[in-house]
């Protein structure tokens, strides 16, 4: 479809990738508060195998947690790609580890790390997302030899 508002049955795409622009938008400014109003009650976030919930408060924890630990964490968001209820954002991050993290001391380093995100959406909320990012990439730049624990 080439209009400006495309849909897909009953799903406004245009909308749900503006629902994950604000979430990555939310991390890059540290208004945190936001996430009340993107995060759907219930989400979840698959990654590594495990399932993580990420309703807005838990997603506040995450994201206070990371950008603590990297101060300068920004989040690039090269594309989003949008089908059904579904939004994929190719958005990786970068940052300088300043404080402790999974229990990892400070290294002082930075990193680029690339992260593709699977976003499903209900009712104009995140409801689950499924995350694939090189972690391996991420500790090895940041001069940490292997970590076993899911971000």
């Amino acid at each position: 479809m080439s209009s400006t508002l495309q849909r897909a049955g009953d799903v406004n795409l245009t909308e749900n990738k503006a629902v994950v622009q604000s979430f990555v938008d939310a991390w890059n400014t540290r208004d945190f508060d936001r996430f009340a109003e993107l995060m759907g009650e219930g989400a979840v976030l698959r990654i590594g195998g495990g399932i993580v919930p990420c309703d807005p408060a838990a997603t506040r924890a995450i994201a206070s947690e990371w950008t603590t630990a990297f101060p300068d964490w920004r989040f690039d968001l090269l594309a989003l790609v949008a089908e059904d209820d579904l939004v994929v954002a190719h958005m990786p991050y970068s940052g300088t580890h300043q404080d402790a993290i999974n229990g990892i001391p400070a290294t002082g380093r930075s990193c680029v790390v690339d992260e593709i995100v699977i976003f499903r959406l209900a009712d104009q909320k995140i409801a689950e997302a499924w995350e694939v990012y090189d972690e391996a990439g991420m500790w090895r730049q940041l001069g940490v030899d292997q970590v076993a624990t899911p971000k």
